[in-house]
């Protein structure tokens, strides 16, 4: 199921990826010998420059690919299996990955719009991240991606919160996701959360997967909703 996962991952990046052409800058997602790669060249997207579906078999394929030219000489993050420890690669902390099959969920009540205006969509998003520069950029970039699908909690007339998801064959990816600060503690996310969740059961989605950063009200809110965690371990090149 992990490899499922990081498939579904990847396939997300390589659209946002596309989505992100005209931006300052390369962009670029492949597969090479069963990994999968992601190259950004800007300095504020390096957390995007990994390489994952890493297996024992290919680990020594893996490694030459983080030492290749392509990389200029800034080699990306390799992103393992918890309990893959190569010697002679450095520790650089946890990349969690969140698993929830899509059975068993009840019909949400929340007031959601399922075909929002793109700008008011963005404002939303990009209100909750507090981000700027390249990354606000790179992030407006992909959620404007028709491939995607946005979706706006609304009360009392008002947009409070903002999700997006991708369809990716049996599987959905859950990212894009966030809430202005004014309107935070009020379980938006979760409810957000539910409703796509539900909606891609209706479809005939066998599981959903997204990333978060450990300790994160986001990962606490997909613990709870039954995702079976998995903490794969950053490492670099020494």
């Amino acid at each position: 199921m992990l490899t499922e996962a990081e498939e579904v991952i990847h396939a997300r990046t390589a659209i946002a990826c596309e989505a992100a052409t005209g931006l300052p800058g390369t962009f670029s997602a492949w597969r090479e010998d069963g990994l999968l790669a992601v190259l950004a060249t800007a300095p504020e997207l390096r957390f995007l420059r990994t390489i994952s579906g890493v297996t024992e078999q290919n680990l020594p394929s893996a490694i030459r690919l983080a030492g290749a030219s392509c990389w200029d000489g800034d080699p990306p993050t390799l992103v393992l299996p918890a309990g893959l420890n190569p010697a002679g690669l450095v520790p650089d902390g946890v990349r969690p990955i969140a698993i929830l099959p899509l059975t068993g969920l009840a019909a949400s009540d929340a007031d959601v719009d399922d075909s929002p205006d793109i700008d008011v969509f963005l404002r939303v998003l990009l209100d909750g991240y507090e981000s700027g520069g390249v990354v606000t950029e790179f992030i407006a970039a992909e959620h404007r991606d028709p491939r995607i699908r946005r979706s706006l909690l609304v009360q009392d007339g008002v947009p409070i919160s903002a999700a997006a998801l991708s369809p990716h064959g049996e599987g959905v990816l859950l990212g894009g996701s966030a809430t202005p600060r004014a309107h935070r503690g009020k379980g938006a996310q979760a409810r957000l959360m539910a409703h796509g969740l539900a909606a891609a059961a209706r479809e005939g989605r066998r599981f959903a997967v997204a990333t978060a950063v450990e300790g994160s009200p986001s990962l606490s809110n997909l613990r709870r909703a039954g995702a079976r965690v998995h903490l794969r371990q950053a490492f670099r090149l020494g």
